[in-house]
């Protein structure tokens, strides 16, 4: 980077890193994240200092940067929740199935691979997280919720059909 790029990057966090600071400290109330996303505003504004350079308004492009930044962090956030939530809502299994009369897999359709079997059970019957369960099946916490979301699918169209 031009050591001119370099002086205005350097003027622009002086003068407006305190303030982003406090606002992503208000929005996420955790002091080392807010300066995480501090930080990677300002690495975007090094990347494309030369494009922002023009901006007539610095400050303008620094908080919409901030406000994506903000976006993206809450989005990671509750994908977080979810994947670690143990997941309840058994109504996709309809009228199915009653966890007080019988196990979760005497509901399940046969058509099921074992693998989507036992990925609604450790779910749904023990009650694990998808990181739980990700982690007794060797797999990322993502693929698990593929997993779980596609054995769902299958599950309300077999059962559909069966009615």
């Amino acid at each position: 980077m031009k050591q001119d790029h370099r002086d205005w990057v350097r003027s622009l966090y002086d003068q407006y890193a305190p303030d982003l600071y406090r606002l992503a400290r208000h929005r996420l109330r955790d002091p080392d994240l807010a300066h995480d996303l501090v930080q990677e505003v300002f690495l975007t504004l090094v990347a494309k200092a030369p494009e922002v350079r023009d901006h007539p308004k610095p400050i303008a492009w620094l908080l919409k940067t901030m406000e994506y930044k903000l976006l993206q962090e809450f989005d990671r956030q509750e994908a977080r929740r979810k994947r670690e939530a143990p997941d309840t809502d058994l109504t996709w299994l309809a009228d199915a199935y009653d966890p007080k009369a019988h196990s979760i897999d005497e509901v399940l359709p046969a058509q099921l691979t074992d693998r989507e079997r036992t990925v609604l059970k450790l779910i749904y019957e023990k009650g694990l997280s998808y990181r739980e369960a990700a982690f007794r099946l060797g797999v990322p916490p993502a693929t698990c919720g593929t997993w779980v979301h596609r054995a769902k699918r299958k599950c309300r169209e077999y059962l559909s059909e069966e009615r």
